[in-house]
């Protein structure tokens, strides 16, 4: 079995695909903006032009198959392949599905979906529909505390805080840190993911450890924290229920996305007590306090994971 990944020109993921061995194809994409902005006129001729070039990479790279999970580049994949008659599977992560996912779904066989609720939004493609949950990698089962002890230097004794912001989140959490880092640090050993856009005013000590991105470490960071701070898009929501790792969310706002971090946040913590959605105007340690310990994972059963659903289903095409 080989894999191609068809991804933009100048996103993250042409560097982690590279990492894990995976070629790489890239092609212009453009935004899919729901109100007036003059980048929308530019943006839709990048589209037509990601249409072309993804049409004719598509042809030379014949797939059997191709898996979108939306975002902007996922569009021109899917009507070329829809165009040339390979299979399309796609999948919407969020509650509230994307406008990506709504463009695409004409042209999928299949729509894989987290959340039981987004049903409602693709009414019209019932027969296609499919709920799996979120795939989630089997790797993060694997992590060590004791080996990410020993590559962040944290000596234990404390609780461990694990702050992440994501790719465009990270600013408002680091001026949260910034705003009670000397609270936070009397009752925590901290690693804090800062975003690479951020420069820490803490030096790396016994009880803090900072990088702007985690990879393939990310598994031990998960396993040596006791609780996090976090944004609440689907994937990271995703891979904190699996591991029950608590957490307090601070949802990413309209002002920087289509609200569908809310709508995650909301749906989770009305199922599961270990997620609280911040309060603005309180602190953040005291909120944190609030939580739950951490439980156990072992419940995970590998087999009925979303991940494998979705490889059965691509695998039998």
């Amino acid at each position: 079995m080989r894999f191609t990944y068809i991804g933009s020109h100048h996103g993250p993921e042409g560097r982690l695909v590279k990492e894990a061995d995976i070629p790489f194809e890239s092609i212009q994409t453009g935004k899919f903006r729901r109100y007036w902005d003059i980048r929308n006129f530019f943006d839709f001729f990048r589209i037509l032009i990601g249409v072309v070039q993804a049409f004719f990479k598509l042809l030379r790279l014949r797939p059997r198959v191709v898996f979108s999970k939306g975002g902007f580049v996922g569009f021109p994949v899917v009507f070329s392949a829809w165009l040339i008659g390979i299979p399309v599977f796609i999948h919407e992560s969020d509650v509230t599905a994307g406008l990506a996912t709504r463009l695409s779904a004409p042209f999928a066989k299949k729509i894989f979906l987290s959340h039981a609720a987004t049903a409602r939004e693709l009414g019209h493609y019932q027969k296609k529909l499919e709920v799996v949950g979120n795939p989630v990698r089997l790797s993060l089962f694997e992590g060590s505390a004791e080996r990410a002890k020993e590559w962040t230097g944290l000596i234990g004794g404390k609780p461990v805080l694990l702050i992440m912001g994501g790719s465009s989140g990270a600013t408002e959490l680091n001026e949260r840190f910034e705003d009670e880092k000397e609270k936070l640090l009397e009752v925590y050993d901290v690693v804090h993911l800062t975003g690479h856009s951020a420069k820490p005013s803490l030096k790396k000590s016994k009880h803090y450890f900072a990088i702007p991105f985690a990879g393939e470490e990310m598994k031990d960071l998960y396993a040596l924290a006791t609780v996090a701070v976090s944004r609440a898009g689907a994937n990271s929501l995703a891979e904190l229920e699996a591991l029950c790792l608590p957490a307090l969310l601070f949802p990413l706002g309209r002002h920087a996305s289509r609200g569908d971090q809310m709508a995650n946040a909301l749906a989770l913590t009305r199922e599961n007590s270990s997620y609280r959605i911040a309060e603005e105007g309180k602190s953040v340690a005291a909120q944190l306090l609030l939580l739950p310990g951490r439980g156990k994972a072992e419940s995970f059963e590998p087999k009925n994971s979303g991940t494998q659903k979705i490889a059965f289903t691509l695998l039998a095409v």
